[in-house]
């Protein structure tokens, strides 16, 4: 690569310095570090345009080193496990929505191979210091915390932290190495090696209400004994390596400002906007998935919740991370104007609100802390909960109930305790039939009855039940050129959601936010962003060829860990939704079967 000097003006600079939202604009990621728990030794490798990783980032890094590496037979808490932080191609840069990383591993929960992303602080910090991935292998012998400072990484005694929830180490954390840091921590849940434990990030208010929260990778984390990862701002300036930097401004800041202005409902509402959305089509899972539509739901969507946020002097229009164009984050204060959560999101009021008949939006922000506190996916959370309720240990409804459950688990609560297990195998512990779970994973809030193009994503993709893998929503489209049917029919859905999850795969790897738009419109638009970057000639069909490889990496390793190319739907959605539509999973289960062949 040609070392570049920017030669823009001193103004065209500050722009993109207030857009990413730090002092410096980007770093060309370089370093991939490998701490190896069991011994204490670091290893550092410069990825250089012979190593082997130039090509893999973000997503397409974890799951290569996963592949390469982790034994497919292995327990993913053994010690063979390894846990990937890796930041994508674009990671930190001033391309919009760029402030995200993966992080990979064998699933605890699933079992097969898996990516969680989330924003925060740390992603781009992390990224400024020329480090493109960091490696956990191995478990230490007690808990630790890892400091990451000017691209070096050292190991530190945790154990004073052991036990403490995501809130109360943050603060104490930052107290220790400054306000600026960023954290990637466990609650109680990862230290108990919990299948449904997620990794916190501190946000850039510093509240850990980021997460990376599917698959139970907080679990694996608390099985090497690391409580978190601090990421100080870098004191060392370094040069920006691009081909052609002027034209890679150019490019993204043209890009930032088209998400700026078409994004604006988004960034007032944020995406609680959606539940009026999914509700009018009846694809709102109500009571554990039995109805798509719930009949409060004007009490906890997008506008109750803008209208909460008011009231309480919080803040909505918030970026979770520097350099977000659409900036659909929030703050949401009590009646008293305290901190409850940033950000209550569409995912954890569907789950947590109309699946368990809660309709209250307090309640939902209050659940949403805990479950950041403790450490748990909040998808994962929800659809655990509606197990219990199946099973008659919590009430449907009851929002006091589930808050009193939630905060139990970090007083030791026996009963509590249950959220370990996930929803999969909480359902065969209380031998309760309707398990809301594909690949033992939680279902989004998305009916895959009426969301045809989501039920095909749930069931063909390698990360399981996950919406972000091909997300399929209302109007949706891959390619603009291309029809796919109305949404609750199954014409074109299979089609649909293949190209999804390749577009998405792209965006996962290059650490940018799916809302950016996973399409060939976009794909387009990054071929000459990467180009500009890492002096590239790759034309967009190069890109979709290579995130189809990734694709097809994912689906080898967790056929090697034996788990079926293709899953089908739980047993109870098979039938009609009760009352409105009555739609119904119809798609063709050869169709399915023949997925990856098309």
């Amino acid at each position: 690569m040609l070392q570049f000097s920017p030669r823009g003006t001193r103004s065209s600079l500050l722009l993109i310095r207030i857009i990413l939202g730090l002092e410096n604009p980007c770093i060309y990621m370089s370093t991939l570090i490998t701490i190896k728990l069991s011994s204490g030794d670091l290893q550092y490798d410069e990825i250089n345009k012979e190593h082997k990783y130039f090509t893999y980032a973000g997503r397409a890094l974890s799951s290569k080193i996963v592949y390469d590496s982790v034994p497919a037979d292995c327990d993913p808490l053994e010690e063979q496990n390894k846990l990937i932080f890796s930041c994508g191609f674009l990671s930190g840069t001033p391309a919009p929505n760029s402030g995200r990383m993966s992080i990979g591993g064998k699933s605890p929960l699933t079992g097969g191979i898996k990516e969680a992303n989330c924003g925060g602080r740390s992603p781009a910090l992390i990224a400024r210091q020329g480090i493109r991935g960091i490696i956990l292998e191995g478990r230490a012998e007690s808990l630790k915390i890892i400091k990451i400072e000017d691209g070096k990484a050292d190991i530190i005694d945790g154990t004073p932290y052991k036990g403490l929830g995501t809130y109360e180490l943050a603060d104490k954390l930052k107290n220790k190495y400054g306000k600026r840091i960023g954290v990637l921590s466990i609650g109680p849940v990862g230290e108990d090696q919990g299948k449904s434990a997620s990794i916190q990030s501190t946000d850039l208010e510093g509240y850990p209400s980021r997460a990376a929260a599917r698959g139970g990778l907080g679990g694996l984390m608390g099985s090497k004994k690391v409580k978190a990862v601090v990421v100080c701002p870098t004191t060392k300036s370094k040069q920006i390596e691009y081909h052609d930097f002027d034209a890679f401004k150019d490019l993204t800041k043209e890009w930032f400002m088209e998400l700026y202005k078409t994004k604006r409902t988004f960034s007032e509402y944020g995406t609680a906007i959606t539940v009026n959305i999914v509700n009018a089509v009846n694809g709102l899972p109500t009571k554990n998935f039995r109805k798509g539509s719930f009949k409060d739901f004007e009490k906890i969507n997008g506008d109750a919740l803008h209208e909460f946020i008011d009231k309480n002097k919080g803040k909505y229009s918030v970026g979770c991370s520097p350099g977000c164009a659409i900036r659909c984050s929030n703050i949401v204060n009590d009646k008293q104007g305290n901190h409850i959560t940033s950000s209550l999101e569409y995912e954890t009021i569907a789950l947590n609100g109309s699946n368990l008949l809660i309709n209250d939006i307090e309640t939902l922000a209050k659940i949403d802390h805990q479950c950041d506190d403790i450490g748990i996916d909040t998808i994962e959370a929800g659809n655990t909960l509606a197990v219990l309720m199946e099973a008659g240990e919590i009430e449907w409804g009851d929002g006091k109930a589930v808050v009193e459950f939630l905060k139990g688990y970090k007083e030791g609560d026996e009963k509590s305790q249950l959220l370990n297990k996930g929803a999969h195998r909480l359902a065969k512990y209380l031998d309760v039939e309707r398990d809301p779970t594909v690949k033992k994973q939680g279902l989004p809030g998305y009916d895959p009855r009426t969301f045809k193009g989501m039920g095909v994503t749930f069931v063909t993709s390698p990360m399981g039940a996950d919406h972000t893998a091909g997300p399929a929503i209302k109007g949706r489209k891959a390619y603009d050129d291309q029809e796919y049917g109305k949404l609750n029919e199954a014409k074109g859905k299979v089609r649909l959601s293949k190209q999804l999850q390749i577009f998405v795969m792209l965006v996962d790897s290059c650490g940018l936010c799916y809302f950016v738009g996973p399409s060939w419109e976009n794909t387009k638009l990054l071929s000459k962003i990467l180009n500009a970057m890492y002096n590239w000639d790759k034309s967009a069909e190069d890109l979709v060829d290579m995130a189809k490889g990734w694709l097809e990496l994912e689906k080898e390793y967790n056929k090697q860990a034996g788990i079926p190319e293709t899953f089908k739907l739980p047993a109870f959605l098979t039938n009609k939704i009760e009352e409105g539509s009555g739609n119904k999973w119809d798609l063709d289960s050869d169709r399915i079967k023949a997925f990856w062949n098309l």
